[in-house]
């Protein structure tokens, strides 16, 4: 798996990844290779010389009840569905995981209805009050105070994940 920063993806990558993306997130088409936000990284898997896994990385700080940590968060996690059921997706969570311990991070963090896998792979899902940016086509809709569900986490830095509110001081992974 190849992270690099967002500066340094080519035009034949950000095309790669439009489509890959636009395939696994049919409801949610665009064209461009970001949904809401751009990224700060992309972690990028080929197989063949062919893009067959992405995932975007945004790096900051988050506050949850009285902490604040340095999240890494996950954005739109994506695998080939050629390619699917193959242990990608799990060895690129792996590798992130790895790539994140040699940095300052405490949690890898990300949003998703896909439980099982995320807990087969070390996360643990959060259920708390949250409050974000409400992006849409790059406009700023105010910001939303919801209950989420299906966060998850994976702790990096040894830190204790503190219960209370998750205020994500921008815009939602």
């Amino acid at each position: 798996m190849n992270i690099k920063p967002e500066l340094d993806v080519t035009s034949d990558e950000h095309g790669a990844i439009t489509a890959l993306r636009n395939n696994a997130f049919p409801d949610h088409q665009v064209t461009r290779s970001y949904y809401k936000q751009l990224p700060h990284m992309r972690a990028l898997e080929y197989k063949d010389g062919r893009l067959v896994g992405y995932l975007g990385l945004d790096y900051r700080v988050i506050g949850v009840g009285n902490c604040t940590y340095k999240v890494l968060g996950v954005i739109d996690f994506c695998v080939a569905k050629t390619h699917q059921r193959q242990g990608i997706g799990s060895a690129m969570l792996s590798e992130l995981s790895e790539y994140s311990k040699n940095r300052d991070v405490d949690f890898i963090i990300l949003v998703s209805d896909l439980t099982k896998f995320y807990i087969d792979n070390g996360f643990r899902q959060i259920h708390a009050p949250s409050a974000w940016l409400r992006l849409h086509e790059h406009k700023n809709f105010g910001v939303a105070f919801e209950h989420l569900d299906d966060l998850f986490i994976k702790p990096i830095s040894g830190k204790r994940w503190e219960h209370g509110y998750v205020d994500w001081l921008g815009y939602m992974f």
